[in-house]
């Protein structure tokens, strides 16, 4: 079984999060196919003085969870923290924005693959003794990454397509985990640049095992590891090294390329081989807000790093700030969209009005694109779920929701002192929260969470 290459340029979400424990223990293959009788495997090994175990345990029907699965689960977590970690643990959607958040196209084939994700996703259990760490104590969990799923389909037994609506339910575990803040971001700018389902699933990896469980903020600039074991924590079938540099050398290119790693070596041979990782260190972009801003419109970094060279970055900034007010209240068009009119705004601008004994011919206006149509707000159930809960609950998913937006813009204090704030009702949670999404959209967060600052130096 083959799963296609995601189309990069559909990624829509500008920020995502991964749940660490699912990060580090690899529980999805980085393979992008695997054997039909792939239905289960085990791995045992230690960190620090704890010695952990994890089985996997699929079915013959949808074998064990591999490839694009791995993008699927990090669109689901997503939406998940995008709609405020909601207290049913449900995400619902379209398919389409399934799709989006998974940064995979939206069309037919991919609601496909989007059927058979989920079903691997909710049939397969994990097995996980002493590897779970909720960041004081290691813990010992059974679980499937979606508890429930429900969708609607076109006729009976059919499967999940364009119109279909679909509600996943996270297990407690995972959601609780999120809830606690027990997560870390990962590059939307990185994902973009990945064309292979393999090498995001690597980066979910590596960028899982830079970050310390008791620690999450702190990241490793380099690390070796043992290929062999290496192997089985990506979740490489056969464990010859050999296969194993097979499989992970085409998504080590992509990740030099995408200038995510600054270089990979092996040493050693045979089973007593190793690989070492050097992380690229942050680059300063052109300008890394109005960088954000057009990759989170689902433009590859490359292109945006384009625009911005080619045409300099006050045009660039002037003719998306233009775009945005132009499409305000309508339904999202996809990156192609604001490429074309930063280069060719004159295309999609209003047409002028005649002068007084014009001839209409006389006037040569270029096409207008139509523009699409108002798409319904998904978000409009949990905003009014979250108008009924108590000042305290408020308080709470605010403050993890902003937890998610603005990291380590706040310390642990001025949290502290935002949920007392919020749970006096001294401030709207409502409010705050569209704030923090308006900032996410527009890349703007850093600004937005000095002037949060600014608000709780007022109280006391």
């Amino acid at each position: 079984m083959i799963l296609l290459p995601r189309a990069s340029e559909k990624r829509a979400l500008t920020q995502h999060v991964d749940e660490l424990n699912l990060a580090r223990l690899g529980l999805i293959s980085m393979q992008s196919r695997v054997g039909a009788g792939s239905t289960f495997w085990e791995d045992e090994y230690g960190e620090g003085d704890e010695r952990m175990s994890v089985k996997c345990i699929g079915t013959a029907q949808y074998l064990v969870p591999f490839g694009v699965d791995n993008d699927v689960i990090i669109g689901i977590l997503c939406l998940f923290a995008a709609q405020g970690f909601p207290a049913s643990n449900a995400v619902t959607g379209t398919a389409n924005h399934f799709l989006r958040a998974s940064g995979l196209d939206t069309s037919g084939r991919y609601h496909k693959n989007l059927h058979e994700s989920l079903m691997r996703l909710s049939h397969t259990n994990f097995h996980i003794e002493r590897g779970w760490h909720d960041g004081k104590r290691y813990r010992t969990v059974i679980f499937r990454h979606l508890h429930e799923i429900m969708f609607d389909t076109a006729q009976s037994g059919g499967t999940i397509d364009q119109d279909s609506t679909i509600t996943v339910v996270l297990p407690p575990i995972i959601a609780e985990s999120l809830r606690r803040g027990f997560l870390k971001p990962l590059s939307s700018g990185v994902l973009g640049e990945l064309s292979q389902p393999t090498a995001r699933a690597l980066y979910r990896l590596l960028d899982g095992h830079r970050h310390n469980l008791t620690a999450p903020e702190e990241r490793l600039q380099e690390f070796t590891v043992g290929l062999v074991g290496w192997g089985r924590k990506a979740r490489i079938l056969n464990l010859s090294p050999d296969k194993i540099r097979r499989v992970l050398d085409p998504a080590h290119e992509e990740l030099l390329r995408a200038h995510y790693l600054a270089s990979v070596t092996y040493q050693g041979r045979g089973q007593g081989q190793s690989v070492h990782y050097v992380f690229e260190r942050e680059v300063v972009a052109l300008d890394p807000l109005l960088l954000s801003r057009l990759t989170g419109r689902g433009i590859a970094p490359k292109v945006a790093r384009g625009l911005m060279e080619g045409m300099g970055v006050d045009t660039v900034r002037e003719r998306l700030d233009e775009v945005e007010r132009l499409i305000a209240g309508k339904k999202v068009p996809g990156p192609g969209f604001f490429v074309n009119f930063i280069r060719s705004p004159d295309d999609y601008r209003p047409r002028p009005a005649l002068a007084q004994g014009q001839s209409p011919a006389k006037i040569r206006v270029a096409k207008q694109p139509r523009l699409l149509d108002m798409e319904p707000d998904p978000d409009q159930a949990a905003r009014e779920r979250f108008a009924t809960l108590s000042s305290t609950e408020r308080s709470q998913e605010t403050v993890r929701s902003l937890k998610v937006v603005y990291g380590s813009r706040l310390n642990v204090e001025e949290y502290r002192k935002l949920g007392e704030v919020l749970e006096v009702e001294a401030l709207d949670a409502a409010a705050l929260r569209a704030e923090a999404a308006r900032a996410l959209a527009t890349g703007t967060c850093d600004h937005q969470a000095a002037l949060l600052q600014v608000q709780l130096k007022n109280f006391t």
